[in-house]
């Protein structure tokens, strides 16, 4: 299992996107069955299709959202799931700049015992217990 940060997600399906490449090559490596499933969360969900309708269009992030609704080899997690170990390492971070999405990224994580995240989020390599993928 791997998990899905937004931002491989948005490079992907963004071919201005400075990490498209790489989100490219990470796609085509889960899709080839190496990461095994892809997990996201209903809030990486959010921030994704709000991206995508900013910087592209409505007409992409429905696209892509009706990917991820669709796709075998990705499953979503319920944001109700994750809420307090969400909030517990948000308020508990030290100097690792986590937005609250980044932290339910992790929350997320743990709870799926999930050692790998494809993202070109900088903080996370701050997170000893993760292995960052970010091609």
């Amino acid at each position: 299992m791997i998990f899905l940060d937004s931002s491989s997600i948005i490079a992907y399906k963004n071919a201005d996107d400075i990490n498209h490449k790489k989100a490219v090559d990470i796609f085509q490596k889960l899709n080839a069955g190496e990461y095994g499933v892809g997990v996201i969360s209903e809030f990486v969900f959010s921030e994704v299709t709000t991206v995508l309708a900013l910087r592209k269009s409505m007409g992409t992030a429905k696209e892509v959202g009706n990917v991820l609704l669709e796709a075998r080899e990705i499953e979503i997690m319920k944001a109700s799931d994750v809420f307090e170990v969400s909030w517990e390492i948000f308020t508990n971070q030290e100097n690792t700049g986590l937005s609250f999405v980044d932290a339910s990224n992790l929350a997320c994580m743990k709870l799926k015992k999930i050692r790998k995240i494809a993202t070109f989020d900088k903080n996370f390599v701050k997170i000893r217990s993760v292995e960052v993928v970010n091609g």
